[in-house]
């Protein structure tokens, strides 16, 4: 038994007898291979469907970070549905990978089955007056971006990197994909054994994918600037093109 799971025994010790106990799970890191010494050890204890409360925390045992989720099913099954709705995959994601630690009753193999057909599930593209607006969108942002740089403005590497991230986003939206979060886009593109592990399909636009490294990857100004009017430019004409002269939609009042 390794140090790690040693660790994780003493944590299981005060919910494994309890009666409104019925699972756990581990998964992480630890699970799936490489972990870093910021890696944390996640588990998830499962109570039984009649109970009305859950909790989430931290608790270090010998040097180990363990954070834990207490929930019944039902709330990890509102955890998937979420997830899809937000284009997350992270919670299906963590019970497809995790080890199973106890399970009285199987519920956590019935948990598995319901993570893999969220997975599946395809999600719908936005409508036309909401993708009109999500283009116009990637337009302002891209004006807004070259006239940072056009100022010489010294935030113009924050804005550059958030307006990077927004796109990867809008862009994934549009393909029905799942978002990434921002720290681990990269190596979403460009790392294999990361998308094995976190079960994800490739990128499937190859062009747009070398063209956001590249953009990525670049360090002077007007290259900058450049690359990113380029992606833009590309994610537009995939949407179905953009001029903003004369760009303009009509829909019904709210009230």
């Amino acid at each position: 038994m390794e140090k790690w799971e040693k660790a994780l025994h003493k944590f299981l010790k005060e919910w494994i007898d309890r009666n409104d106990v019925i699972a756990a799970l581990v998964c992480g890191s630890y699970v799936t291979g490489n972990p870093t010494k910021r890696s944390d050890i996640d588990v998830h204890i499962l109570l039984s469907d009649e109970a009305n409360w859950r909790e989430r925390g931290n608790k270090q045992i010998d040097k180990y970070l363990i954070e834990y989720f207490v929930n019944p099913p039902r709330q990890i099954r509102q955890y998937f549905q979420e997830d899809f709705r937000d284009h997350r995959t992270m919670s299906m994601v963590q019970f497809l990978t995790g080890q199973v630690l106890f399970d009285k009753t199987g519920v956590i193999e019935e948990l598995k089955r319901e993570a893999q057909e969220w997975i599946n599930k395809k999600h719908e593209k936005p409508n036309y007056i909401l993708q009109e607006i999500k283009k116009y969108g990637i337009w302002d942002t891209c004006d807004n971006l070259q006239d940072c740089y056009e100022q010489q403005s010294p935030d113009f590497y924050l804005i550059y990197y958030h307006s990077l991230s927004n796109l990867f986003n809008q862009y994934c939206l549009y393909l029905g994909l799942e978002l990434i979060p921002p720290y681990q886009i990269l190596s979403y593109l460009k790392n294999t054994d990361f998308k094995e592990k976190y079960l994800k399909d490739t990128f499937p636009d190859t062009e747009f994918s070398n063209m956001f490294i590249k953009a990525i990857e670049q360090k002077e100004n007007l290259e900058m600037i450049n690359n990113y009017k380029q992606l833009s430019k590309y994610v537009l004409d995939k949407m179905g093109g953009f001029d903003i002269d004369g760009w303009k939609i009509i829909s019904s009042v709210e009230i």
